[in-house]
């Protein structure tokens, strides 16, 4: 086989799967042989069936530029689960009347707030529009049909700039009056109250074994894949606060109203995803979270830093930074480059920080002309992990590019159809990185729109962007040559060109290829 020798197998907790730490120690003293080394890191929502083929793909690559390729194929492919949950929820009528609902004050407010003024008149969609808009409910789980309903160009307001906001306070606030508008709206809405209740009955059937909801008798069950903890909570009738409700939709609407606060707040912070995606997004946080796939992006992060855990002789990672310290310390001369893809590039950020924090204490020691090319591709790490690792670790990069898409190409890509019509990186940063209850996106580093030099004056003057380290690594990525932004013009430098206009083609697209050849050759 022509990858025995090139791969690290490693599963639960970062250990090894299929190879013994000697088989570790002797894949590693193959490479430090060489003049040159490539550590690949494939993205963690990629199965070992995936991951093997990306590994038998690019080593030719690797080997063709002079170096010798060691893959990290890691962690059980998450990516269908995400996606197909998200098809699954898009199927319940509770989940598109929730989008009815939302949308139509998310479109409202957002339009009346181009009118520049807080007293401006909400101009929501009327019902015809909305149905036109979201279409048959076959668009929204079909993946190959169906457009974004009320695209940016139609509802989002001009660059907001502070003359927006004058005394009267900011557009994009919901007045008093307006919250208790919606929330009469949607805690009286029949449709929602009877979907509410097959929900209930259906979960209560399961905790009980009884048919029939308590204050709901004779509802119809329905399934949902409504986070359990937000069910409870409605069909006790008591909000997060404990206050107890008429009925069960009193509590659906209060939650329902915290989504529309939190999208209005993403306009005014300028994170949102576009009113659509963004309403999805807040809908998810509020109500499916732990079953869109909010516990696997945590549990698969976990992997690329359990891995790097000290004083273990199974896991993956440590192992080879044991070897890597053990031959600069020797005086070795290999040049190393580290290359990762979408999550991949936490396990790189990880692999960095564990180097440095080894180096300190001496359980690792470096030699201090160690340093990493580093490479990531569409990188899904946060803005801030990634500034934690410069500060931990940014002396042992000694090179740094960025292959990513252009906000454009980001947007164009669909990750779920008309589901969700956005890429996975809107995703992450929109769903998958938030706390319950944050009340803030996470900026994710591959997302090329928190990396624009011009157009985020209210999000760089937030409390997100400190708290994202927006402005270290904004003033990092922002040197010459270390960010591109794919597709590439045709006249791109060598080194610096890419076609890729979906997360998932960085692995595979060919100017990418040749760029990461020609890095691997010059450093």
């Amino acid at each position: 086989m022509l990858l025995d020798g090139h791969v690290i197998s490693t599963g639960a907790d970062g250990r090894l799967v299929g190879m013994t730490s000697d088989d570790v120690t002797a894949l590693m003293s193959r490479a430090l042989r060489s003049d040159r080394i490539v550590m690949h890191f494939h993205g963690g929502l990629v199965g070992e069936a995936r991951g093997m083929q990306i590994a038998q793909d690019l080593l030719p690559v690797y080997t063709g530029a002079g170096a010798y390729p060691v893959f990290f194929v890691w962690q059980a492919g998450a990516l269908e689960i995400v996606r197909n949950n998200l098809f699954e929820i898009a199927r319940e009528e509770l989940f598109e009347r929730l989008i009815r609902r939302v949308l139509s004050w998310a479109v409202g407010k957002v339009r009346g707030a181009q009118e520049g003024s807080r007293g401006a008149p909400i101009q929501r969609p009327k019902q015809q529009e909305l149905d036109e808009q979201l279409g048959a409910r076959k668009r929204l789980t079909d993946p190959d049909l169906g457009s974004e309903p009320f695209t940016d160009e139609h509802v989002t307001p001009p660059a907001f700039e502070h003359e927006l906001v004058g005394a009267e306070g900011e557009p994009l606030d919901l007045t008093p009056a307006e919250e208790q508008q919606f929330l009469i709206e949607v805690g009286t809405d029949a449709e929602l109250q009877q979907q509410v209740a097959g929900v209930v009955a259906h979960r209560q059937m399961e905790w009980t074994g009884l048919e029939g909801a308590r204050g709901v008798p004779g509802a119809e069950p329905v399934p949902s894949m409504i986070d359990e903890a937000v069910l409870a909570q409605i069909a006790e009738g008591t909000d997060d606060e404990g206050a107890r409700g008429l009925v069960s939709t009193t509590v659906l609407a209060k939650k329902a109203l915290q989504v529309l606060r939190a999208v209005l707040l993403r306009y005014r912070t300028q994170t949102d995803s576009g009113v659509y995606p963004t309403v999805i997004e807040e809908i998810l946080r509020a109500f499916y979270l732990a079953n869109v796939g909010g516990a696997l992006w945590n549990a698969m992060k976990k992997e690329t830093l359990d891995t790097f855990a000290a004083g273990h002789t199974d896991r993956g990672g440590g192992l080879v930074l044991d070897q890597l310290a053990a031959a600069y310390t020797r005086g070795a001369t290999v040049k190393t480059t580290l290359v990762g893809h979408s999550t991949g590039a936490v396990f790189i950020d990880n692999l960095l920080t564990s180097a440095a924090r080894c180096d300190q204490d001496g359980t690792r020691p470096w030699a201090a002309s160690a340093q990493f090319q580093v490479c990531y591709l569409a990188p899904a790490c946060t803005t801030q992990h990634f500034a934690q690792t410069l500060d931990a670790a940014g002396p042992l990069i000694g090179r740094f590019r960025m292959f990513t898409m252009t906000d454009d190409a980001e947007r164009a890509d669909r990750l779920a159809g008309a589901v969700y019509p956005r890429s996975l990186l809107y995703l992450v940063c929109g769903l998958l990185e938030r706390e319950r209850g944050a009340s803030a996106v996470a900026p994710v580093l591959g997302l090329s729109r928190y990396l624009a030099m011009q157009g985020l004056e209210r999000l760089l003057a937030s409390e997100l962007a400190a708290t994202a380290r927006l402005d270290t690594v904004r003033n990092y990525s922002g040197e010459a040559g270390q960010v591109v932004l794919s597709p590439t013009a045709s006249d791109a430098l060598e080194g610096a060109r890419s076609s890729a206009i979906s997360h998932g083609a960085f692995d595979d697209d060919e100017l990418i290829r040749g760029s990461l050849a020609k890095l691997i050759r010059s450093w």
